[in-house]
C-alpha cells in the first residue's frame, strides 16, 4: 500500500474544489453566508418569560341535598279493557225486524237493543199450549179410568166366588153321581176363565201408579215445553244486561239469524280497567302495600284521572317476565275507550333518605358529582325511579346513602364533567350567596389537571 505524503493530502480538497463549476461555488458561498447570518440572530434574539396560564373555572348550577321520604314512579303502558264485554247472540232462529241502537251509544240495563220477528215462536208456543192440554187430558183419563178398574174389579171378584162356589157344589153332586161329568167340567172352565180375568183386571188396578206417573211425567214435559217456548217468544227481544256502550254491530233489518248468530256487543263502563304489565322490581313493594291495605295509585297523563292498583294478575302471560297490574276507573270516569292503549304513571310506596336530583344530574347512571371548593368530585349513587313533581317538570330519585350532609350536587349537563375539575356555581352567585374562592395557582406550579371521573 502506497502511503500519500503531507502535502499531497492537504491539496485533496483544493483538487476537488477546482472539479465544482464557479456558479456553484457561488451559490454554495450565498448559502453559508444566509445561514451563517441566522444562526447570529437566533443566538442574539431576546427571550421572553413565558405568559401564566390561569385554570379556566366552568360556570354550572347545583342544587342542595335534601333528603325526604320520596315516592318513586314507574312509567307503564296499558290497555283499557272490561271483564263485562259480553256478546250478545240469538238464542233462535228468526228474521231481525229492527236494529234500536248504533254503535258508540250508552244503554241501560233492560233497553231493547235488537227485535227479531215473533210470528214462528207464537206458532210454536200455541202448539206447546196444545201439547199441554192433551197432556192434561191424558191424566184425567188415566184417573178416571183407574176408578172404572176399582169397580169391574170388585164385580169381577164377586162372580169369581159365586162360580167358584157353584164348582165346588157340583163336584159334590158329580161325587154323588147325581150330575154329568161334563157339567161340571164346563162350570170348572168357567171358574178357570174367570180367574184369568180377574188376574188381569187386578194388574190394571195395581198398574194405576205407574200410569198415573207417566200420565203427570207427560203434564210436567208439555208445561216445560210451554214455559220454553214462551221464553224463546221474550228471547225475540234482546235487550241490554247492564248499563253500558254498544261497542259493535252484527246485524241489521232484514238478516235471518240463525241460533248462536252474534247480534252485536256491549261492555260495562263500570267496570272499566287498565291492564298493564308491572316490572319484576317494582314487586317487592307493590304485594306487601297491596297486603296492608295501602292505596297504590296510577296517574294518567293529559286524562286528569287517578286510577287504583286493584289487584295483581294471578298468571303470567307469555312472553312476559312480570306480573300484569289491574287499575280500577274511578266511577263516573269518561274519555278513555274500551281497548285504548295509555300511559301510567305509577307512584310507588314511598322509600326513606332519598334526594330527588334533574335528570342532567345523575351520569352514567348511576354517579353524581358534588362541588367542594369549588371542585367536582364524583361519587356513585342508587338509583332508585323517577317522579314528577308538583311543577310538572321530571326528576330522578337516589338514594342519599353515599351523599354527604348539606352537599351541593351538580344540576348542569357538563360534558367534561370529571373529578378535580374547577366550576363556579352560578346558581349561589345568583342567590347572592358568594362563592367558594377558587385557589390561585402559584407561579412556580403548574396548573392542576382534572382527574378523570
Amino acid at each position: 500500500m502506497t502511503s500519500l505524503s503531507p502535502r499531497r493530502w492537504l491539496g485533496a480538497p483544493w483538487r476537488l474544489l477546482r472539479r465544482v463549476s464557479r456558479k456553484n461555488r457561488i451559490l454554495a458561498g450565498i448559502l453559508g453566508v444566509t445561514a451563517l447570518a441566522a444562526g447570529t440572530l437566533m443566538a442574539t434574539a431576546p427571550h421572553p418569560e413565558p405568559p401564566d396560564v390561569e385554570e379556566k373555572a366552568w360556570p354550572v348550577s347545583a342544587i342542595a341535598v335534601q333528603p325526604a321520604a320520596l315516592a318513586p314512579e314507574l312509567r307503564l303502558f296499558g290497555r283499557v279493557e272490561s271483564p263485562h264485554h259480553a256478546s250478545l247472540s240469538s238464542a233462535i232462529a228468526a228474521q231481525v225486524t229492527a236494529v234500536h241502537v248504533r254503535e258508540g251509544q250508552p244503554v241501560g240495563a233492560g233497553q231493547l237493543l235488537v227485535s227479531l220477528d215473533p210470528a214462528e215462536e207464537r206458532l210454536r208456543l200455541r202448539q206447546a199450549e196444545a201439547n199441554l192440554a192433551d197432556a192434561r187430558a191424558r191424566l184425567a183419563t188415566v184417573k178416571t179410568e183407574h176408578l172404572t178398574h176399582q169397580r169391574v174389579l170388585a164385580h169381577m171378584q164377586e162372580l169369581f166366588e159365586l162360580t167358584s162356589a157353584k164348582a165346588e157344589r157340583l163336584k159334590n153332586l158329580n161325587q154323588r153321581q147325581l150330575i154329568a161329568t161334563e157339567q161340571m167340567e164346563n162350570t170348572l172352565q168357567d171358574v178357570a176363565r174367570q180367574g184369568i180375568e180377574l188376574a188381569r183386571q187386578q194388574a190394571l188396578v195395581e198398574q194405576y201408579p205407574q200410569r198415573l206417573a207417566s200420565a203427570e211425567s207427560a203434564v210436567d214435559n208439555a208445561m216445560a215445553a210451554q214455559d220454553n217456548q214462551r221464553l224463546n217468544l221474550r228471547r225475540t227481544e234482546i235487550r241490554a244486561p247492564f248499563d253500558g256502550l254498544i261497542s259493535g254491530l252484527r246485524a241489521s233489518p232484514g238478516d235471518r239469524v240463525g241460533t248462536g248468530s252474534e247480534l252485536l256487543s256491549l261492555y260495562d263502563t263500570a267496570a272499566l280497567q287498565v291492564r298493564a304489565a308491572l316490572p319484576s322490581g317494582s314487586l317487592d313493594s307493590l304485594k306487601p302495600a297491596l297486603q296492608r291495605g295501602l292505596a297504590v295509585t296510577a296517574q294518567v297523563p293529559g286524562a286528569n284521572l287517578t286510577l287504583r292498583l286493584a289487584e295483581l294478575a294471578a298468571a303470567v302471560a307469555p312472553g312476559r317476565s312480570g306480573v300484569d297490574g289491574l287499575f280500577r276507573m274511578p266511577a263516573g270516569a269518561a274519555g278513555l275507550e274500551l281497548g285504548r292503549a295509555v300511559e301510567l304513571r305509577l307512584s310507588l310506596p314511598a322509600v326513606d333518605n332519598v334526594v330527588a336530583l334533574p335528570p342532567q344530574s345523575l351520569y352514567n347512571n348511576g354517579r353524581v358529582f358534588v362541588i367542594e371548593n369549588n371542585r367536582l368530585r364524583g361519587v356513585e349513587v342508587t338509583p332508585l325511579g323517577q317522579r314528577t313533581n308538583a311543577s310538572g317538570e321530571l326528576e330522578v330519585l337516589v338514594s342519599a346513602a353515599s351523599l354527604p350532609r348539606q352537599a351541593r350536587v351538580l344540576a348542569s349537563s357538563l360534558p367534561k364533567a370529571t373529578s378535580g375539575l374547577l366550576v363556579r356555581d352560578v346558581a349561589a352567585e345568583v342567590a347572592g350567596a358568594p362563592p367558594e374562592a377558587a385557589p390561585e395557582p402559584s407561579p412556580d406550579s403548574p396548573p392542576a389537571t382534572p382527574q378523570p371521573g
